[in-house]
């Protein structure tokens, strides 16, 4: 018997969950250490008495998957951050403070700031470890590249939450990469001490030289943007319109270099380096001509997520063929996420993480079936059949987080893969030819280059006439996380039938699908059970109040607020949206809540629980407090900074609470 022959996939699934366990059990370090060395210790037992055919391998498999849990589980302690004793984080925050440390990535600019993630090295003195994320003003002029040892004096602030119920959260994605806090620095307390020389300085100036070779080109801005997009990882000057355009027409993952772009890249160097398989050692020679191209790539686009975990399961894939192993392509995977995780476990939370490995998974428990459906013999005709079976295939198997985490879904993906997906791999591939001309040949490359300019062009053109169709895409569509399990459990109960066509596997489909409408039936039941009421955290006055399926807003300018009360329909799955304007007085679950906005008028004999002041009222918040006795105050957005600073004393006074919503928050009541 060979105890350890058991799925590496499924191993790889159990240290997966022991992550997700750990992130939000935060169990401590020493039950963590106990629970592993207890683990170990039965895996060695169960592994000797394994080899004497004591126990059968279910019992050993069960151990196994334990022991991997809980390995998963003290990974993730290991490598958060702020568990670490010299973490920043532990030392006492100044109004400014003194920081010093080395810039390690540029982010993508907003519009009035640049954004780096910083590596700190010192707080306040002390020595310490930990990553900031630092804002530039624009208008400073000062540009900060990988490697550039920086001091500078500011405040530290903890990044703010969503703005409002069921909104992108950035403070929550940026937790998730070990990065908790932020500062602004200004130009009079920012000094690079020092630029380091380091792999990452190299890096980022090979790829900006190389994305200026482009410049003799004089490509527009939308055409660049491609270009260093789909050969060099860059989106920083990406259009927001053309990331919606893409993303509407079910085809941004081109624009991010991930599997679709690394497999056009390996399956390429196989075909010309064929030849070197009839010459000694020809083999050895391609295995390390192609893991050496793919991560210099890999290097060059500066390691992003989606990049790293491509070529990581392309260099297993490629091992695999050296070893005349080319279907262990699911222990590719296996391995290949087992090591990313390994080093970096918080990537199980990254989407592109988990969309990528869904839609690769997908298409080869797909494939075998792929063959039924050429009608014809014609190369051509079955390449274009396979993209659409391929298509089909990755859209089935990231489905339920598409909707879980996009909300929307593209039902002209297939047109747009169909044009998309082959232009794309000659533009990539006709893009690094190119870029090797722009060095030895710069005529040739400038004549070449307008091929390259008119198919972006017609990319561009062609994803924003399928992204115009506004029926070709369903947006807004509720679904949590319990939905996305039992749709992943019918999937596989499919993939089951289709493999084995038995009455039980029949079964299986009807049980998981009822399964699935139970899930969401229990989830909509659960939304819809209470009644709340939202202050939101917009720049103009917002009351929402949900009583069970049903949302009534209250708002002068509903135009502002779409957005926020799509957000907010969607995630509490309520059928009913009405709007009104807004009113003095509202009631909610038998509480008077009083609104005073810019006029400062309000009638005493109210006597309300809540008052919301909005608008900046010129009031004496004193003498209102005396008057209606509330026994909370609320102060949305839309009042001035100072006004707040005065409300909030006079209510520490006067022994009331007071929740600012610039400052704290979207406020709910339930």
């Amino acid at each position: 018997m060979k105890p350890l022959k058991f799925p590496l996939i499924t191993i790889t699934c159990a240290f997966a969950v022991g992550i997700i366990a750990q992130y939000y059990w935060k169990i401590s370090f020493s039950i963590l250490l106990i629970s592993s060395l207890f683990g170990v210790l039965l895996f060695g037992v169960f592994y000797w008495k394994s080899n004497k055919k004591i126990i059968q391998n279910t019992t050993f498999g069960i151990v196994v998957y334990l022991l991997s849990f809980v390995l998963g589980m003290i990974t993730f302690f290991v490598h958060l951050d702020s568990n670490k004793q010299n973490h920043y984080s532990r030392q006492t925050f100044e109004a400014t403070n003194s920081i010093r440390g080395v810039v390690q990535t540029p982010l993508k600019p907003n519009a009035k700031y640049n954004k780096y993630f910083v590596t700190v090295t010192s707080f306040n003195q002390a020595n310490v470890s930990g990553k900031l994320l630092i804002y530039v003003p624009k208008k400073t002029k000062i540009i900060l590249h990988s490697g550039a040892e920086i001091w500078f004096m500011a405040p530290v602030y903890s990044i703010p939450k969503a703005y409002n119920p069921y909104q992108f959260d950035y403070a929550n994605y940026l937790e998730k990469q070990n990065v908790f806090h932020q500062v602004y620095a200004n130009e009079n307390h920012l000094k690079v001490i020092h630029q380091h020389h380091d792999v990452d300085y190299f890096l980022e100036n090979l790829r900006n030289s190389l994305s200026r070779s482009f410049d003799i080109h004089h490509f527009d801005a939308k055409t660049k943007a491609i270009v260093d997009a789909l050969l060099l990882g860059q989106r920083v000057e990406m259009d927001t319109q053309t990331v919606t355009d893409y993303s509407n027409a079910g085809v941004i993952h081109v624009l991010a270099i991930s599997g679709l772009h690394i497999s056009i890249l390996y399956f390429v160097l196989v075909f010309l380096l064929k030849p070197l398989k009839r010459v000694k050692f020809g083999n050895e020679i391609q295995l390390v001509i192609i893991l050496s191209f793919l991560w210099l790539f890999a290097l060059l686009t500066g390691l992003p997520a989606s990049v790293t975990r491509a070529v990581t399961l392309f260099s297993f894939i490629s091992i695999g063929n050296y070893f005349n192993q080319p279907k262990a392509i699911y222990n590719a995977m296996a391995i290949s996420a087992f090591l990313i995780l390994l080093f970096v476990p918080n990537a199980i939370f990254d989407i592109g993480f988990q969309l990528s490995y869904a839609a690769v998974l997908a298409i080869i428990l797909f494939q075998p079936f792929y063959k039924k459906f050429h009608f014809t013999k014609n190369k051509i005709g079955i390449y274009f059949i396979d993209t659409i079976l391929v298509s089909i295939a990755a859209q089935i198997g990231v489905l339920p987080l598409s909707l879980y985490y996009f909300n929307q879904l593209p039902m002209l993906f297939l047109l747009a893969n169909l044009v998309i997906i082959p232009l794309s791999s000659f533009v990539l591939i006709y893009g690094i030819l190119i870029l090797v001309l722009n060095f030895i040949l710069p005529e040739a490359a400038v004549f070449l280059g307008k091929l390259l300019s008119f198919l972006i062009q017609l990319m561009n053109d062609y994803i924003h006439w399928i992204a115009q169709f506004k029926s070709g895409i369903i947006t807004n569509i509720s679904f949590s996380a319990i939905m996305v399990l039992t749709l992943y459990l019918f999937i596989i109960s499919c993939l089951f039938w289709i493999y084995k066509k038995k009455r039980k596997h029949t079964v299986y489909v009807l049980v998981a699908l009822f399964i699935f409408q139970i899930s969401f039936i229990f989830v909509k039941i659960a939304e819809n059970k209470g009644s709340e009421l939202i202050v939101f955290n917009d720049k103009s006055s917002l009351i929402g109040i949900k009583n069970r399926n049903t949302i009534i807003a209250y708002t002068d300018a509903p135009e502002n607020h779409i957005a926020t009360l799509n957000h907010y329909s969607r995630g509490t799955f309520s059928d009913s949206l009405r709007i009104f304007p807004m009113q003095n007085v509202l009631l909610f679950d038998e509480k008077r809540i009083l609104i005073i906005d810019s006029l400062g008028i309000y009638k005493t004999s109210i006597k309300p629980e809540i008052v919301v002041l909005m608008q900046s009222p010129k009031i004496n918040l004193s003498r209102l407090i005396k008057d209606v006795n509330p026994k909370l105050i609320i102060a949305d957005k839309t009042n001035y900074r100072n006004l707040l600073k005065v409300w909030s004393a006079t209510c520490q006074k006067e022994k009331i609470p007071f929740h600012a919503i610039a400052e704290k928050g979207f406020y709910r009541l339930k």
